[in-house]
């Protein structure tokens, strides 16, 4: 593959992955313009269940696919695939018959003043369809097919919104019609799914294959739920913890979600980034000028990715405000605390992304899901000591603080096994200056949104952006001279990557 391919096929596997996250927030506009507070967070609600059970039917499932694909030759690939849909089919369809009929009696006091039916239903049907959609992305991505596995995400993606915007806008259907929405992308995925498993032969389950995929899929599976619980538990433990109506619960689900959904703008870009860079990291870690790559690496995705986060949080307001409608009244302000706390929590979180690289080059990966685990955990127990006293904000700040244990975690882990050096006084600048401006505008101007106060949110990005481009002037200009430096040595434990 040529250097131009490689980078092409880099771009487009970036977009494709990114793109149900962009849904998501293309359509955060019409669901605050069509729904209530309270039908957004029973929406927020259904779906953050859903991603988790989705997570129990693929039984690591997609990332066994990936793996063995190439251990085996293109004639046995075909029973491959049939063989792991199948057992995701069969235990997509037992396990919603299984989970409907035990949990519908009680579906109202697990999740209070929202009943089976429609709700509890649709979140069974929406996660059986998205189960199988892994198949086609991974046959993509494994036959390094990226305009076929982007036209498939952006296919998903884009049934998915219209049929949201059908049931929303000309049927009012509220949150049943945004849950449609969803369901109609993942019927559009199973599609897809159908047709290319359909295509292959033989078609015929083998149980050596299905036993070497549960082999290496199960153990993903806890990994998956702490990410879950690290990510998502949130809000269902607002609607738990909140001494309020049900009604006063969803509204404020659905407060906290749309905050927490803008402020999560910082972790989408670091993820697509992090698709880039690992490759581009995997190829040049084991050289001498590795640890520096890292370092300085770190210092310009921390400065980038800071800005934003402080660009963000005092836009927060204006935000807020341009998105939700004059009747989610005081949510707007509530959204925009919610928004800045999570914004940071999502800054930290994009340094998790390149102190982990270290850990996967030197394959040191056993005591991860331990590390995710325990982040899960101290926001678990943060949640739960924090939301009965201070509400949707104990939520954010649980959030800032399990992405800062992972973070922390993690860092302290790979300097382990990889000389992992951080430029702490350059980070250290650019996050005090950076939480003194929002401080400031916090406490210093008005809650609601005037001009005024939109022109000092922007002096204050202004002000920052310069600091950051004083700060990233030296790591910017070292970056540029290590890359061009051909590897000449290996570092750490890891085994030589050959680039």
């Amino acid at each position: 593959m040529s250097l131009r391919a490689l980078a092409r096929g880099s771009i487009l596997y970036t977009i494709g992955t990114f793109l149900p996250r962009l849904g998501a927030f293309l359509l955060l506009p019409i669901y605050t313009l069509t729904l209530s507070p309270a039908d957004f967070g029973v929406v927020s609600l259904m779906i953050s269940v859903s991603s988790l059970l989705a997570i129990a039917y693929r039984l690591g499932l997609d990332g066994a696919l990936l793996r063995l694909h190439f251990d085996l030759s293109d004639r046995d690939r075909p029973r491959l695939y049939v063989s792991l849909a199948a057992v995701t089919a069969l235990t997509a369809v037992v396990s919603s018959v299984v989970l409907g009929a035990l949990v519908a009696p009680f579906f109202g006091a697990l999740f209070t003043g929202i009943g089976f039916l429609p709700y509890g239903l649709l979140t069974l049907a929406i996660t059986a369809t998205t189960s199988l959609q892994y198949v086609p992305s991974v046959l993509y991505r494994a036959t390094e097919r990226p305009g076929r596995f982007l036209v498939y995400s952006s296919g998903v993606m884009l049934a998915g919104i219209v049929a949201t915007l059908v049931f929303l806008i000309p049927l009012h259907l509220g949150a049943a019609g945004a849950l449609l929405g969803q369901l109609t992308g993942g019927l559009f995925g199973v599609g897809v799914a159908m047709v290319v498993i359909g295509r292959m032969r033989p078609l015929a389950v083998d149980r050596r294959l299905v036993r070497e995929g549960l082999a290496f899929g199960l153990p993903l599976v806890p990994h998956g739920i702490s990410g879950w619980i690290l990510n998502v538990s949130d809000r269902w433990l607002l609607g738990l913890l909140l001494a309020m109506t049900a009604l006063q619960a969803q509204s404020a689900i659905g407060v906290y979600s749309l905050g927490y959904q803008l402020g999560q703008a910082v972790s989408l870009i670091a993820l697509s980034f992090n698709a880039a860079w690992s490759p581009f990291f995997y190829a040049r870690g084991d050289s001498e000028a590795g640890p520096a790559i890292l370092r300085e690496m770190t210092s310009v995705v921390a400065g980038l990715l800071g800005l934003l986060a402080v660009a963000l949080a005092l836009g927060a307001p204006e935000l807020t405000h341009l998105l939700a409608p004059a009747s989610w009244g005081q949510g707007r302000v509530e959204a925009a605390d919610v928004l800045r706390v999570v914004a940071a929590g999502s800054f930290v979180y994009s340094l998790y992304f390149m102190v982990v690289s270290a850990v996967f080059l030197t394959r040191r990966t056993a005591l991860l899901p331990l590390l995710t685990i325990s982040a899960g955990a101290a926001n678990v127990v943060l949640n739960i000591v924090l939301i009965p006293r201070i509400g949707i904000m104990g939520a954010a700040w649980a959030t800032l603080t399990g992405y800062s244990v992972l973070a922390v975690g993690t860092a302290l882990y790979a300097r382990r096994g990889y000389p992992l050096r951080i430029d702490l006084p350059r980070l250290a600048v650019l996050a005090v200056a950076g939480t003194a401006l929002v401080v400031a505008a916090r406490v210093g101007l008005p809650l609601a949104p005037s001009l005024g106060a939109a022109a000092l949110h922007a002096g204050g990005v202004l002000v920052f952006a310069a600091l950051t481009a004083v700060v990233l002037r030296g790591p910017v200009r070292r970056l540029r001279v290590l890359v061009r430096q051909p590897p000449t040595g290996v570092v750490g434990s890891a085994t030589p990557v050959l680039g």
